[in-house]
């Protein structure tokens, strides 16, 4: 019997320690059951450094988080990172929901990811069948009495990337679009010299301030580093695929002078564009 106000004696919890080197190397769950709850379940922290998912399978579930208070139904998955203050609870009787709390050495980045993506509650009609697989062969293998840590790890990897996934797949806003415009943009002429945030926010129909947080937001980079990465990417595949010359890749792909390409080409691979063409070669 578990021994947590409102969680009926049919539920069930497992724990698990981790050996070093799935604890340094490997995503997996230290602690996750199977609920079966009267409305008194409520559950109230303000950290814990692991991750955690919910599925709610029947009845309703309510969550207190970053200032936001959400109701989850049947069918719907939470996604929250411990570290921050938390509060969920039963909204009535005849709660059933399945949960586990993972970590890894990337984890916490993949959840951060994903909560800026989709937030905390991830409707039913964005899942696909495969995420409920993977929540239910994680449950399985913590279940046996000594899970194989390897392929525990695949399916807590499998089940974010499909997270991600999904999150992807989801209808973009007339914002986002806008932005992914300007990326475009800067992708199809990386030959111009002069492509500055005042032309892509302008472009975008943005305040240079808001177009340079929202940028970031989606790619992970500034419009800068953005535009250089597609310019080194670029200059790579010239550099491996063709036998212009070193000066003709460096202006094709829009650096200024050859001095310039090759500086900011050697201190995104620690090799020279010469070094690089014939490592590959």
């Amino acid at each position: 019997m578990i021994g947590e106000n409102g969680v009926l004696k049919d539920s069930e919890r497992y724990y698990y320690e981790p050996d070093p080197f799935t604890a340094d190397y490997l995503f997996y769950s230290p602690h996750g059951g199977i609920y079966h709850c009267d409305g008194e379940y409520s559950l109230s922290r303000n950290s814990l450094d692991v991750n955690q998912i919910i599925l709610v399978d029947s009845g309703s579930l309510t969550i207190e988080y970053e200032g936001e208070t959400k109701t989850a139904h049947s069918g719907m998955i939470i996604l929250l990172d411990c570290r921050r203050p938390h509060r969920y609870y039963a909204s009535g009787d005849h709660l059933r929901m399945r949960w586990f709390h993972f970590k890894g050495n990337t984890s916490h980045a993949y959840t951060d990811m994903l909560l800026n993506q989709q937030g905390f509650v991830i409707s039913s009609a964005d899942l696909i069948p495969e995420i409920e697989h993977c929540c239910e062969r994680i449950l399985m293998l913590y279940d046996k009495t000594e899970p194989s840590p390897h392929v525990a790890s695949v399916y807590l990897h499998r089940l974010l990337a499909l997270l991600a996934i999904t999150s992807r797949e989801k209808k973009k806003s007339d914002l986002e679009l806008s932005i992914e415009k300007t990326a475009e943009y800067m992708k199809g002429h990386l030959d111009e010299k002069d492509i500055s945030l005042e032309v892509l926010a302008d472009m975008a129909g943005l305040s240079h301030y808001y177009y340079l947080r929202k940028f970031k937001e989606i790619y992970g980079l500034t419009p800068h580093k953005y535009l250089l990465t597609q310019r080194l990417r670029c200059s790579k595949k010239l550099l491996t695929t063709t036998s212009l010359s070193i000066e003709e890749i460096g202006l094709e792909c829009g650096f200024s002078n050859p001095s310039h390409f090759i500086m900011a080409f050697r201190k995104n691979t620690d090799m020279t564009p010469f070094q690089y063409r014939n490592f590959w070669r």
